[in-house]
């Protein structure tokens, strides 16, 4: 009887956390758009949280990124949002952009909003 209401009482302290999830992310609002003098135009508009390819950069090929939305994003220097091997992360704050030059292949990273 003891184990029963202990087990019991476990469940009902840990009832109230399951039923406060956390809040879904959201979707950026806004446009972000890559551009370059070798490379199509890229836009994005209301980008989803997390993980976008860019197109494959020619060598040092000068980028602009233009963060019209609300959320921050990231800009890494390789494949599915992980740091290459010589250049680390760029950040592009909401409502900023970023000039830079690039080789290769890259990724961006829409960070969640909520």
């Amino acid at each position: 009887m003891r184990r029963v209401m202990t087990a019991l009482g476990a469940l009902l302290a840990a009832a109230p956390l399951a039923l406060t999830a956390p809040s879904p992310a959201t979707a950026a609002t806004g446009t972000l758009t890559i551009e370059g003098d070798e490379v199509p135009r890229t836009r994005l508009v209301d980008p989803a949280p997390g993980c976008h390819a860019l197109p494959w950069f020619s060598l040092m090929t000068r980028v602009t990124v233009i963060n019209k939305t609300d959320a921050d994003v990231i800009i890494y220097s390789g494949e599915g949002c992980k740091r290459g091997l010589l250049r680390g992360a760029t950040l592009v704050r909401a409502g900023t952009l970023r000039e830079r030059t690039l080789t290769g292949t890259y990724s961006l990273m829409v960070q969640p909003t909520t």
